[in-house]
């Protein structure tokens, strides 16, 4: 009988061992207090609901899409006056796999929700928390805006100053990168 216990002790922990657990692994969104945003390697970016992300992430979670980055602000009358030709050409993208990204470098955070707001600007618009340190800014000659800047479906940048939503040569620009 001592045995039989041993075995059955045995054969427990054995197949216990063996039992796979799935842990499944979601990354909590962490608030921009949170972070230690020291390093100018990549851009720090504020989200609209408080939230910290940063570029290089957004290229990566929008990998096999073109990414077509606006850097403007809220002063910025040029900026301001690309907002509904960009709108428009948004809608001539839908449904491709083209995503319409801003960050503004407005020092107050405030001036950049109430020009989102007014511009219809909310999805994938971001608040540079480094500007003008960051190596993006830095590497580009970011000094002027409004800035454009096309990354291909595999996050590299492919040209640090595209066309305006404004030019037509934007959309043949888009549909050229889109067949690659």
């Amino acid at each position: 009988m001592k045995y039989l216990s041993i075995i059955i002790c045995l054969l427990l922990i054995i197949t216990s061992c063996n039992e796979s657990k799935t842990i499944e692994k979601t990354e909590k969104p962490r608030k921009v207090s949170e972070v230690d945003m020291s390093s100018n390697d990549v851009v720090h970016l504020s989200t609209v609901d408080g939230t910290y992300d940063n570029w290089e992430n957004f290229l990566e979670k929008n990998r096999g899409k073109v990414v077509y980055l606006d850097i403007w602000a809220s002063w910025c009358g040029p900026c301001k006056a690309q907002f509904p030709h960009a709108k428009k050409l948004k809608e001539k993208f839908a449904g491709k796999e083209v995503v319409f990204a801003y960050i503004s470098i407005d020092q107050a955070e405030e001036r950049w929700k109430q020009g989102i707001q007014q511009y219809d600007i909310n999805e994938y618009s971001f608040h540079a928390k480094n500007y003008p340190k960051a190596s993006l800014f830095q590497k580009n000659d970011v000094s002027r805006i409004p800035r454009y800047m096309l990354f291909d479906k595999n996050g590299r940048l492919v040209d640090n100053n595209a066309a305006r939503p404004s030019q037509p040569s934007l959309e043949t620009t888009l549909n050229s990168f889109l067949a690659l």
